[in-house]
């Protein structure tokens, strides 16, 4: 947590007044990968695009080598013609093919919209977050965002404050947990629950899951979209498998060859264009210099590093929470480590009723939604904030427990809510029966 907070640090300072709006978050409901591809990498895509623009609009985005007759009027229209009308490139090595088609096989099309396509890539990053925001926000049931912000304000509270705070939200999140049921609406409702219930599997608010699986789903987003882009950008340059330039460029650097020499981004090429005079219509071919393609060079090598890294990152990224989905033994240990602290749980506690007690406030209570939540609580604030939050609904999930009546039988707790170990229980017709004296079968069931 603290080296990617670090990290983060470091590339906010890089990007300035750029980088306020990231400052300005007061929670994060992401991690450190999540923003390299919908915050980081945006930055950067819109840094690049600025500064082609300015090239292009700004200075002189191409020159040709026009003859000593024509005017400067011509010599105007030569550059502005060569670049709308895409130029193409001939090794020096190899003679100028007669065939005027045959010429347009190597045609350049890509550097006039370059700059849209720096905002198109700069928008399919930052898609999947807007996804997240908006079913996370509007369609989860819970003020996700606003749940964070009362909780990281409430750090600067005193202890009295705070404490009636915290147990507001987490009356909020007791109200939230306890109303999530398997039950089904809109078409074949009856039949859909069956099917769950058959394959035991269920994902959405009704089973408790719908956070955690819409945050794997946005990841995977993101990791489908920074391998998509190597692809696009292959087909957007019109070049050889650029999905595999990064390692050309490595090659070259350790082989000691000029990786700056290469076809996908040509400096020198040629134009072909009609002039019309009053009485022929006289065809040049001629020789033009693209500086542009000097910064585009730059900017997609270092893109391809980028997006390579934040494709790598990503995928370990959903690995990660794809682990933490499947594996209940993180989601426990997570709860019974605040469970400790507020001497709720002792691992050399052998009771059964305990034991299975723990089990259920875990899986039956908080489900995984709840445990992202608490988790997402651990990364914004103190361990003292989600201390005293899952301390308030362990006390709220046990009394219930204890206040349930099962097989006829009510169980109760004393004031400080701590079990009497000569505790007894009352059946409804109204004889005491101790715990020793109940059936084995029935302490059995509790496990």
């Amino acid at each position: 947590m603290a080296f990617s907070l670090f990290k983060q640090d470091i590339l906010d300072h890089i990007l300035g007044p750029v980088g306020v709006y990231e400052g300005l978050r007061t929670v994060h409901d992401d991690n450190y990968v999540d923003r390299l591809s919908h915050y980081y990498t945006v930055i950067f895509l819109l840094f690049m695009q600025i500064t082609v623009v300015t090239n292009e609009y700004v200075g002189d985005p191409i020159h040709c080598f026009c003859p000593t007759e024509f005017t400067y009027n011509e010599i105007d229209y030569t550059n502005y013609l060569c670049w709308v009308a895409n130029t193409y490139q001939i090794p020096f090595s190899k003679p100028i093919p007669a065939n005027y088609e045959v010429r347009r096989t190597d045609e350049i099309t890509y550097y006039q919209w370059v700059p849209l396509i720096l905002l198109l890539m700069a928008f399919l990053f930052k898609l999947p977050r807007n996804i997240w925001k908006y079913f996370a926000y509007t369609h989860s049931g819970i003020g996700l965002k606003r749940m964070l912000d009362l909780v990281k304000m409430t750090q600067g509270d005193t202890p009295e404050d705070r404490k009636k705070k915290l147990k507001t939200v987490a009356m909020f999140l007791d109200q939230w947990m306890t109303n999530i049921s398997p039950h089904r609406g809109g078409c074949f409702p009856n039949q859909r629950s069956k099917v769950i219930g058959y394959f035991g599997i269920g994902i959405g608010r009704h089973h408790g899951n719908y956070l955690v699986f819409l945050c794997l789903f946005t990841k995977c987003l993101f990791l489908l979209n920074a391998v998509g882009q190597l692809f696009f950008l292959n087909e957007f340059l019109g070049s050889d498998k650029f999905y595999i330039y990064g390692y050309e460029v490595i090659q070259s650097i350790l082989t000691e060859n000029d990786w700056s020499r290469t076809h996908r981004f040509p400096r020198v090429t040629l134009c072909d264009f009609d002039l019309r005079q009053m009485t022929n219509v006289q065809r040049w071919t001629l020789q033009c210099v693209l500086p542009v393609n000097l910064y585009n060079e730059k900017f997609f090598i270092f893109l391809w590093f980028w997006i390579t890294i934040v494709a790598v990152l990503t995928f370990f990224n959903v690995l990660y929470t794809v682990l933490l989905i499947v594996v209940p033994f993180n989601r426990k240990s997570f709860i019974k480590k605040y469970l400790k602290i507020i001497d709720a749980y002792d691992r050399e506690n052998k009771d059964l009723f305990t034991q299975k007690l723990t089990r259920d406030f875990v899986d039956k209570y908080l489900h995984q939604d709840g445990i992202f939540l608490l988790k997402l609580i651990t990364s914004n604030c103190n361990t003292v904030m989600v201390t005293d939050i899952v301390q308030e609904l362990f006390d709220v999930y046990k009394k219930r427990q204890l206040n349930l009546e099962t097989n006829g039988v009510a169980h109760f707790v004393h004031e400080q809510g701590e079990p009497n170990p000569r505790h007894h229980v009352t059946p409804r017709k109204g004889r005491t029966v101790h715990i020793r004296e109940m059936p084995k079968a029935y302490l059995e069931s509790l496990v």
